[in-house]
C-alpha cells in the first residue's frame, strides 16, 4: 500500500489552468485519503533571462522543462532510493509524459486528458489543433513516452481508444484504464444574494437573461457558433451571450461586428471560481459547442450548479459526459443549437433537464475517482 505520493505538475508560465485545477483536485483527494502528498513542477529559471523576446523566452522555457527539471527528478528519485523510501509518482498531465524517462515506470501513473495535439502532430484530420514543426517533434516525444507507460488513466473511453489507436508500443504489457474526471465539491448552486454579490462588477448582466460559455479561445471550442447562435436568436429571445474565459480573438470580434450583435455579447476575461459558479447558477443555459474534447468538464460543472446544458452531439460529450441530462446539436449548425435552446423556454421541460443534470453530475463523484486512482497505483 502506498503512503507517499509525488505529483508532477505543470510549468506555471504555460498557463494550463485546467491542468492546475486537476492537479490541485488530485492533491486534495489524495490527502483526504490519508496519503502524504508533495506537488513538484518545473521551476522558472532560464525563462526569466528571456529579456521579453518571445522566441528566446520559448526556448529558455524548454530548458527549464526539459533540462533542469529532469535533473531534479533524477535527484529526487535517487535520494528516495538511497533512503529506502517507498514513493509513487503521478504525472498529472500527459503533455509531461517525457518525465517518465526519469521515474520508476512501475511506480508511476500518467493521466491522459486528450490526444488531440498528438494526433494533430501526426497529421490526423478533425482535431481542430495545429502544430508547428517543433510542435510535431514534441508531440511525437510525448506519444513515445505515453506508449511506454505501464499505468495510465484516460479521462474518457473516447480518449483511451484514440490513444490505443496510435500506441507505438502495443506489445508491452500495460494497465491502461478509463477514470472519468471528478467534479469538485465546490460546484453547487449559489443563493440569489450571493450570486448578486459575486457578479456585482458586471453591470451589463444586471437583470438580464443570458446564455453562457466557459472556455478558451481555441478553434476547437467553436466560439464562432455561439456568436452565430445569438444572431439566430435575435427575433426569438432578447438575452445576452456571456463568454467567460479568454478574450475574443480578432476574427471573432470581426464576426461580432459583421453580424451586428455587439450589444448582445459580453466578455468576462479570466473569471475566478466563485464568479464562474455564480454564472452557472443563474444562466439560462450553458452552451458547449466544441468540435473536440478529451472530456468536457464545464458540462458537469454547469449541471451540478443547476444550469441546463446544450452541447455537441459528438463523443465524449454526448456518449460519456452529458448522458441523458443534456441537449445535443451539430456543432456546425447554429440554428440547431438555437432551436434546442428555445425548448428550454418551456418551464416544465427546463425543470426536468435541470433535475436530470443534478443526477448526472453525481456520477462524477470526487471520492470515488480518487479511490480508483489509488487502486491503480497499488495494483
Amino acid at each position: 500500500m502506498i503512503s507517499k505520493l509525488i505529483l508532477i505538475g505543470n510549468y506555471k508560465p504555460d498557463k494550463q489552468f485546467s491542468m492546475l485545477i486537476f492537479e490541485g483536485l488530485m492533491a486534495d483527494g489524495y490527502k483526504k485519503a490519508k496519503l502524504q502528498v508533495n506537488v513538484i513542477r518545473p521551476r522558472e529559471v532560464f525563462r526569466k533571462l528571456g529579456f521579453n523576446k518571445p522566441i528566446l523566452i520559448k526556448w529558455l522555457a524548454y530548458s527549464d522543462k526539459f533540462l533542469l527539471f529532469p535533473i531534479e527528478l533524477f535527484f529526487i528519485r535517487s535520494l528516495n532510493f538511497v533512503l529506502l523510501k517507498k514513493v509513487n509518482y503521478h504525472i498529472c498531465d500527459h503533455s509531461n509524459a517525457f518525465y517518465l524517462n526519469f521515474l520508476p515506470k512501475n511506480k508511476t501513473i500518467i493521466t491522459c486528458h486528450d490526444v488531440l495535439a498528438i494526433r494533430a502532430g501526426l497529421g490526423f484530420a478533425g482535431t481542430y489543433c495545429s502544430a508547428t514543426k517543433s510542435g510535431e517533434i514534441l508531440q511525437k516525444i510525448i506519444l513515445k513516452a505515453l506508449s511506454g507507460a505501464n499505468k495510465l488513466v484516460a479521462v474518457s473511453e473516447f480518449t483511451l481508444n484514440q490513444l490505443i489507436e496510435i500506441d507505438t508500443k502495443p506489445d508491452i504489457k500495460k494497465k491502461w484504464i478509463c477514470i472519468h474526471n471528478a467534479l469538485s465539491e465546490k460546484f453547487v448552486p449559489l443563493p440569489e444574494d450571493q450570486i448578486k454579490e459575486e457578479l456585482s462588477d458586471f453591470e451589463r448582466l444586471k437583470d438580464k437573461a443570458f446564455i453562457l460559455h466557459v472556455g478558451s479561445d481555441l478553434e476547437r471550442k467553436n466560439r464562432k457558433l455561439l456568436i452565430q447562435m445569438i444572431y439566430e436568436l435575435q427575433n426569438d429571445w432578447d438575452g445576452l451571450l456571456v463568454l467567460a474565459g479568454e478574450a475574443l480573438n480578432v476574427s471573432l470580434l470581426e464576426l461580432v461586428k459583421k453580424l451586428n450583435v455587439s450589444d448582445r455579447v459580453v466578455q468576462i476575461n479570466n473569471p475566478n471560481d466563485k464568479e464562474v459558479i455564480a454564472l452557472y447558477s443563474i444562466c439560462e443555459a450553458m452552451i458547449f459547442p466544441s468540435y473536440s474534447e478529451g472530456f468536457g468538464w464545464p458540462i458537469i460543472e454547469a449541471q451540478a450548479c443547476g444550469a441546463p446544458v446544450i452541447t455537441s452531439n459528438k463523443a465524449p460529450m454526448m456518449s460519456e459526459v452529458g448522458g441523458n441530462a443534456a441537449l445535443y446539436a451539430d456543432p456546425n449548425n447554429a440554428r440547431a443549437f438555437a432551436n434546442q435552446f428555445l425548448k428550454i423556454k418551456n418551464t416544465a421541460f427546463r425543470n426536468q433537464i435541470i433535475k436530470l443534470g443534478y443526477e448526472n453530475a453525481k456520477r462524477f463523484d470526487f471520492d470515488s475517482t480518487v479511490h480508483k486512482y489509488i487502486e491503480l497505483i497499488n495494483n
